[in-house]
């Protein structure tokens, strides 16, 4: 049994608590909010007026401020051994990315990020394709939002590399801009070392939402549309298309992920190491974003 602690967002009323009560392997024993309210799924004896206590009492801390996702707080914690879940809005260096990775790894704690893209239950299916991929196709749509590129870019290079399993052999980048602050239309086209190519398309001139990865192999093309929850399949083999659900509650299902990898000793399903190979791809299709963009007037 794991004795658990949380840092809560002052909007943290519309997080679903009961949910997370109900985790098996874990005991809470501190929670650190703070928003003017209390909600009531938590007993008012777990509260603690201050942050600084919560990594002295608990083996796995979870930060879903993002106001506490900060180096030192999280050296801090790591030090007095614990395990983190940490939000997805991480606002860190890569040297204090690799610190807080040295630091775990030298006191065998687990450092696991937010990502409810992740678990979306196509995954696993996506992931099972990656001993026969041969051409991966995604494209995403999507209004023009401040900061949405590097969600979407993160979000899609992971899925692409956990289904390609290959390291990267070449790196192109595409684009153009109706003049703003990102890109309207970024095209990336990856070749991996065992031989699997892939692209991704992101498009910013959508008014509709569309999200689509197909996979090619061995004659069959697997398809999720990710916007209807569908799996399909051409040629039509003798199951039909898939409907799927998605989690009521993706941020339970994460830490009751990352409870059981701590419990059998297994690496998490989004460490820190996987954001930072990510992070760093993602810095480098910047780079070559500024140098092959072009502009329409």
């Amino acid at each position: 049994m794991l004795s658990a602690a949380i840092i809560l967002p002052g909007e943290a009323e519309m997080l679903p608590f009961d949910s997370l009560r109900a985790i098996e392997g874990v005991e809470w024993d501190g929670i650190f909010y703070s928003g003017k309210k209390t909600h009531p799924a938590f007993d008012r004896s777990l509260i603690f007026s201050s942050p600084e206590i919560i990594p002295l009492i608990c083996d796995l801390l979870i930060v879903v401020d993002p106001a506490f996702c900060t180096s030192d707080y999280l050296s801090f914690a790591i030090r007095n051994g614990c395990h983190l879940f940490l939000s997805d809005k991480l606002i860190l260096t890569t040297e204090e990315r690799k610190q807080l990775i040295n630091l775990a790894n030298e006191g065998g704690t687990y450092i696991q990020i937010q990502n409810n893209f992740l678990f979306h239950p196509f995954q696993e299916k996506i992931r099972s394709q990656n001993n026969r991929t041969i051409f991966i196709e995604a494209t995403q749509s999507a209004p023009a939002k401040p900061d949405r590129l590097n969600e979407l870019l993160q979000n899609n290079l992971l899925m692409i590399l956990r289904a390609a399993a290959s390291p990267i052999h070449k790196l192109n980048v595409f684009c153009g801009t109706v003049p703003s602050r990102q890109p309207d239309v970024l095209n990336i086209h990856i070749n991996f070392k065992n031989g699997s190519v892939a692209t991704l398309t992101l498009k910013f001139i959508e008014q509709q939402e569309a999200h689509i990865l197909s996979i090619h192999a061995r004659g069959q093309v697997t398809t999720f549309n990710f916007i209807k929850n569908k799996i399909s399949h051409s040629p039509i083999p003798a199951l039909k298309s898939v409907v799927s659900k998605t989690s009521p509650d993706p941020l339970q299902e994460q830490i009751t992920d990352f409870v059981k990898n701590i419990t059998e000793k297994n690496n998490p399903g989004f460490s820190l190491d996987d954001e930072i190979q990510v992070f760093l791809l993602m810095e480098k299709i910047k780079e070559k974003i500024e140098i092959a963009s072009f502009t329409i007037h």
